[in-house]
């Protein structure tokens, strides 16, 4: 009797481990999310690189899509479906007026000055001044820029430095505009502009162009990104997560090499 009653005892013992096993399981799965991620474009070459690492270690899938941070925002306005998203300190503070956002989350990933770039292989103008800069800009045939209309940073700075330099009657034909929040890279691979101007990180995406440098310190930009969680975000949990990572000492070192700065 005692032999039955221990095996029963062993055989009631491996059922409970079974059946805490069938429970644990689904919880294990249950962690994993699908983190929607609105990212600015300036940020893209550094997530995708960062993404896989976090997905591995986290189980989250994270669906990630680029545009410019005037897009981003207008998209968080409309209610569009998201779970992170990253924005400029003034974006982020007029959509946490407007209630979109979760006014609780609020940090700096990075931040990018503005660069000068032509066509791989063109020569370099000296930009190493305020009049040089100027005078590159003046001198040069065309010059490429994304549409302040389509939401990006760069394009609205540009438009108010040309403004600050005297030169917007000089370079107002020859402006070669580029919209839908994309950066201004294609007319200079393609030769229609001589010159551009976009974030240096991307700049450095482009095999196609080269870096020329950053404007001059005394009418440098930089474009902060910020990331927030929209007040209407599936995964909140997990988007916090990724911002985390995002802030890591790996990612920081990282955002470096891509010409993007600690915030």
């Amino acid at each position: 009797m005692l032999k039955v009653s221990f095996g029963i005892k062993i055989c009631a013992f491996k059922i409970g481990l079974v059946a805490s096993a069938l429970t644990i399981a689904p919880q294990i799965s249950a962690r994993a999310a699908d983190i929607t991620f609105l990212c600015a474009g300036a940020l893209e070459t550094t997530v995708e690189e960062l993404l896989p690492e976090f997905q591995k270690a986290t189980r989250h899938n994270v669906k990630a899509t680029f545009a410019a941070i005037g897009v981003i925002t207008q998209r968080l306005r409309k209610g569009d479906a998201a779970d992170l998203a990253t924005v400029s300190p003034q974006q982020w503070d007029e959509l946490q007026n407007e209630a979109k956002i979760d006014p609780a989350v609020r940090v700096v990933i990075a931040k990018v000055g503005v660069g000068v770039f032509v066509k791989k292989g063109a020569p370099k103008p000296d930009i190493s001044s305020v009049d040089g800069f100027r005078s590159a800009l003046v001198n040069a045939r065309s010059v490429a820029l994304a549409d302040p209309a389509g939401g990006g940073p760069v394009g609205a700075y540009s438009v108010r430095l040309f403004e600050r330099l005297g030169i917007t009657a000089e370079l107002s034909p020859k402006l070669k505009l580029v919209g839908g929040g994309l950066p201004p890279i294609e007319p200079v691979v393609k030769g229609e502009a001589e010159i551009g101007l976009t974030t240096i990180s991307e700049i450095l995406q482009f095999p196609g162009v080269e870096l020329v440098g950053p404007l001059p310190g005394a009418i440098q930009n930089f474009i902060v990104f910020t990331a927030t969680i929209p007040a209407n975000a599936r995964e909140p949990a997990a988007a916090k997560a990724l911002i985390d990572f995002l802030s890591s000492a790996k990612a920081i070192s990282i955002l470096k090499s891509k010409g993007l700065e600690q915030g």
